[in-house]
């Protein structure tokens, strides 16, 4: 009889009661010795990291496989390529390779049987019957179908009997590759396994060119094999789905012949298409898309398929016409999930009524829970798409287009404020490509970019509690998170920031839970899990850059408390994955880090404050209560079912429990800080805060309800069941007030906004362009604030901001640079503060400031119930001043014009030019640059060359001075100088005629443009590398073995 060298793969999971060599290894191992086939040899790789698990799977080998041979490999390089090492360390081509994964034990006749019947059929592959391993009365697989699309046939149905009724060899397609008997002549022709597919796939594609060389592939339903196939849980960093999807696409593009090559593709295509919207409606989405991206990705692949097409060609010895006799007919996905749908529905008419009705309504409740949450937040979100959202705080109109977006990015001029010589924010970048996708709706994407933070939530808390054992605890997740009232808080007071971060956590504690048995993950699998949270947290932070920080609190708490409760199985996984994420989201904002590297970092980051805590309470801010939410108190009730989930969870229950009482505890207590100011330094807005406590009450709730499922019910009687039960009880009326808050349509935003009375101050007029100066409590300013000290006592700062004419835009939503004209300003600010000139209008005229705005009531953070407070004094300095008018005066704003302001760009008079060209309060003082006339309406910093109407004498420009800018007339080029000692201004020879066109120009540094090329270079390949699409074809995948020189040949026993 023919020797067989039988190879097995061993990924060494720490999975045993005590972290070393588990029950169902022991069992597999067992199988192997209890053969009745002599001629048996044994080789087996161990997967893993050199570490005591791994030994004592070398040892347990060793002791009841004394003669078997064992190679170690390095890192995780997939089934396949490893399997192929076989080939490559066995001498001889007169054997069999017998290939078998970790979790699979074979009867003891089961080499006998399936050698036997090698011989008698003549078969090049041959394969057992494979059953449950917990219950080997039910079938798994008896070989598999394949249609002309690659598409699996599995042909016995989910939880089908083993009656005798496939105990018939039989030719079939393809064997799964958990246990494969394969003639080791054929297999070295072939090439094995394809080197290419790590992980699923590596049958049908062996199989399939088996085929192609006339073999026959037979299943001997005689040897029986218990399997335990639970890759996925294994190798959780693995997304198996997606990767067989691919290979699958990729094998039937190589095999498939050139005749049959395009109807067959289009036919995938257009079954990928048609199955999408039914895997969604069914609970599948993620297998319809990664069939669909599959078989677009094929198109990107057509290099790398032509050149395995060649390859396969090569060994082709039957036309596909016989090939195709063997498939399945129609399409094997949509005759199974039909059949699948019909052995269901008889499975519940032979099962009892009552069982029927339990299983339907455990199935049901989750939907049913899901369908009503999405109601109310469409009925709580309707007056926002129809009637729009309110102009108010972070939610600003997107009035640019991408174009202009576009330009700005890469011209190296920031315009915010005065503008400055900095790269612009990556979040210009990102509104830009999102307007582009918007299809000039820019209207449309800002409602979504705030009503769908809602959606990102919702999904991203069921992801984050993937690993809870019922549907039930982790609908209360979902609900609890969604009931708390942060998230619509934060949409009524227009905090789009901490909106965000509160969509965002979840997606950051799913890729914490990805990280488990990363042991025996591939580094490029952990990589790309790392790079995709990057990405989670890089697009936050180019809006709301105390993100990051947050996120290290955040992973610092997880790991502490997972030490704390003994859950340290995967720090070591979470670690990488999350020290990946952060080096990948700050790559990602590598043109704007250079902002927050100043003197004021903290400040620049978590933004510029009032200086004084709000003195809500704790009450108040542990009710999510800023004012906008009805019946926040509720809210108080998750903390009474995290309390009773300390209490009542046992395991890896009490772990989650302890994660999200530490989130609670650690956020609340900063917000705290925060609001009573104890500690004299600046926090995170109090919304951002917030939002790890949202999420540390929703990983309470789902420990909550799986303990009462675990860990209380069927116990014996004590305080637990009653608390469990009030508990639950807590969850749903927590949920209530968010009926009540649905029933505004806008989730109590407020219907009108400063906006409305800010569109009397006109945009572009004729008198020329100018610029705001808004003045009061930094909470209420339009534009991201600075601060400076206003000489009053009780602390309160002064903000301040400045924006051009009209309305504020996204560009004013990152503070600006300070720059020699913010110097200026703030030395103008503190002469207001001081009381030393009633002429601080003229100091502000080189600078374009036309008018001081006052914000006083917002309606949503500030309101007439409860405003907020102004800077003692401040109203008072300004009515002295003799250059300011009284233009506008109502209880929610105050007005006033400068009537002594210059327009940005202007032609200053003979007064304004020798005024120009000194520094200092004091010239400026006795300056008056009334006499200046605008060159030009509608200036946009952000364009890189524009046309203005000058003649001989001096434009001044009121932005800072930077020797990029340059006026160009008739190919003659005009150098700016400094002016005023703040703004740069352009002496033009005074034979320059009236009316002459010139071109004011700015020179992009060339520093500049390799980090736009790079920026956008690394957010492509982010995306690419997160989502697994390739351009070039994948490299072959090496595989490193180490110990155990013994060499092992067909010629007998070892």
């Amino acid at each position: 009889m023919p020797p067989v060298v039988a190879s097995m793969v061993v990924f060494c999971d720490p999975v045993g009661p005590e972290g070393l060599v588990g029950a169902d290894f022991a069992e597999v191992v067992a199988g192997l010795v209890g053969q009745d086939y002599e001629s048996l040899q044994y080789l087996f790789f161990l997967v893993g990291p050199d570490d005591e698990v791994r030994q004592a799977y070398e040892s347990h080998i060793a002791q009841h496989l004394p003669l078997a041979a064992v190679r170690k490999v390095e890192g995780n390089p997939g089934y396949g390529p490893t399997q192929n090492a076989a080939a490559r360390l066995v001498e001889g081509d007169n054997g069999l390779f017998l290939f078998l994964h970790d979790d699979v034990c074979l009867a003891s006749n089961a080499v006998s049987e399936l050698v036997t019947e090698l011989s008698r059929s003549n078969a090049a592959v041959v394969g057992p019957k494979l059953v449950q391993w917990d219950d080997p009365s039910l079938l798994q697989h008896v070989g598999m179908g394949v249609d002309r699309c690659g598409e699996i046939d599995p042909i016995v149905l989910p939880g089908e009997k083993d009656q005798q009724q496939h105990d018939a060899v039989a030719d079939v397609f393809c064997l799964p590759s958990a246990c494969l008997l394969v003639r080791s002549d054929l297999f070295r022709t072939l090439g094995g396994f394809h080197p290419g597919i790590t992980f699923g796939g590596e049958e049908m594609d062996l199989c399939w060119r088996v085929h192609l060389t006339g073999g026959r592939v037979v299943v001997v339903p005689s040897a029986v094999a218990r399997h335990r196939e639970n890759f996925t849980s294994r190798q959780p960093l693995i997304e198996l789905t997606t990767m067989s999807e691919t290979h699958r696409v990729a094998t039937v593009l190589s095999c498939t012949s050139g005749a049959r090559l395009l109807p067959v593709f289009f036919q995938m295509l257009g079954l990928s298409l048609l199955e999408l919207p039914v895997s969604i409606a069914t609970g599948k989405w993620k297998q319809g898309l990664a069939a669909l991206r599959a078989t677009c990705g094929g198109v990107l692949q057509f290099g790398a398929v032509a050149k395995r097409r060649r390859i396969v060609q090569q060994s082709r010895l039957v036309n596909d016409s016989e090939v195709h006799h063997l498939q399945v007919r129609g399409s094997a996905r949509a005759t199974n999930f039909l059949r699948l749908r019909r052995a269901e529905s008889e499975a519940r008419r032979r099962e009892s009524f009552v069982i029927a009705k339990e299983r339907e309504r455990r199935q049901r409740f989750s939907v049913v829970v899901g369908c009503m949450l999405a109601a109310i937040v469409v009925v709580g979100s309707r007056q926002l798409f129809f009637r729009g959202v309110a102009n108010i705080g972070q939610f600003v109109p997107f009035t640019e287009s991408w174009r202009s977006l576009a330009a700005a990015y890469r011209l190296g001029w920031w315009p915010a404020g005065f503008g400055s010589l900095s790269p612009a924010p990556t979040g210009t970048a990102l509104v830009a490509v999102a307007s582009f996708f918007s299809l000039g709706n820019p209207a449309l994407l800002r409602t979504l970019a705030i009503v769908g933070l809602l959606l990102v939530a919702a999904i991203g808390m069921w992801k984050a509690s993937v690993s809870a054992s019922s549907s039930r605890a982790r609908t209360a997740g979902l609900v609890t998170y969604l009931a708390l009232p942060i998230g619509y808080e934060c949409i009524a007071t227009g905090r789009w920031g901490a909106l965000a971060c509160y969509g965002a956590l979840p997606w950051v504690i799913a890729a914490f839970n990805t990280a488990r048995h990363t042991d025996t993950a591939r580094a490029s699998d952990i990589a790309r899990q790392g790079v995709r949270l990057g990405l989670v947290i890089g697009v936050v932070a180019a809006f709301e850059f105390s993100f990051v920080p947050l996120c290290i609190v955040l992973f610092g708490l997880w790991w502490l408390s997972g030490i704390v409760a003994g859950g340290t199985t995967s720090i070591r996984g979470v670690a990488s994955i999350f020290g990946v994420g952060i080096c990948t989201a700050l790559l990602l904002q590598l043109m704007w880090l250079g902002n927050y590297v100043n003197s004021n970092w903290w400040q620049t980051i978590v933004g510029f404050d009032s200086g004084v805590g709000l003195h809500k309470g704790i009450q108040e801010l542990a009710s999510f209560n800023f004012g906008r939410f009805h019946l926040a108190t509720f809210a108080l009730l998750y903390f009474f079912v995290l309390v009773v989930s300390l209490g009542t969870a046992r395991g890896e229950r009490f772990v989650l429990a302890l994660r999200g009482a530490t989130f609670v505890v650690a956020f609340l207590g900063l917000a705290v800080v925060g609001d009573t100011r104890v500690v004299n330094a600046a926090m995170p807005d109090p919304a951002v805060l917030l939002t790890v406590v949202a999420l540390g009450l929703a990983l309470g709730a789902i420990a909550a309800v799986e303990a009462f499922d675990v860990d209380v019910k069927g116990r014996k009687f004590g305080w637990q069941q009653p608390a469990s039960v009030l508990a639950l009880c807590a969850i749903a009326v927590g949920a209530f007030p968010l009926a009540v808050n649905a029933a505004n349509g806008r989730w109590n935003q407020p219907s009108s906004s400063l906006s409305s009375l800010l569109s009397q101050l006109q945009k572009n007029p004729v008198e020329g362009d100018y610029r705001i100066l808004y003045l009061g409590n930094s909470l209420l300013l339009p534009a991201a604030p600075r601060t400076i000290p206003f000489g009053s006592t009780d602390g309160l700062q002064l903000g301040y901001a400045i924006t051009d004419d009209g309305a504020a835009t996204l560009y004013n939503q990152w503070a600006a640079k300070k720059t020699s004209a913010v110097v200026s300003l703030e030395n103008t600010l503190q002469n207001l503060s001081e009381g030393n000139t009633p002429r601080i209008g003229r100091l502000l005229a080189p600078l374009g400031v036309r008018y001081i705005v006052v914000p006083l009531i917002d309606g949503s953070r500030s309101t007439r119930a409860q405003p907020l407070p102004l800077p003692q004094g401040l109203l008072s300095a300004l009515e002295v001043q003799l250059d300011f008018r009284r233009q506008y005066f109502a209880s929610d704003l105050i007005i006033y014009e400068n009537v002594a302001w210059a327009p940005t760009l202007a032609q200053l008079s003979d007064a304004g030019i020798a005024a120009s060209k000194n520094a200092g309060s004091e010239a400026l003082i006795l300056s008056d640059l009334r006499g200046a006339t605008p060159v030009k309406t509608g200036f946009i910093p952000g364009r890189a060359t524009q046309k203005l109407d000058v003649r001989g004498g001096t434009v001044s420009a009121a932005i800072p001075s930077s020797s990029r800018w340059r006026l160009e007339i008739k190919n003659q080029k005009v150098l700016s100088r400094p002016a005023f000692g703040a703004t740069q201004a352009f002496d033009i020879p005074t034979d320059v005629p009236e009316h002459t066109v010139a071109t004011l120009a700015f020179s992009r540094p060339w520093k500049h443009v390799l980090l736009v090329v790079l920026q956008f270079a690394m957010w492509v390949f982010a995306v690419f590398f997160a989502l697994g699409i390739r351009i070039r074809r994948r490299r072959q995948v090496e595989v490193t073995l180490s110990s155990d020189a013994r060499d092992i040949s067909f010629g007998g026993n070892q």
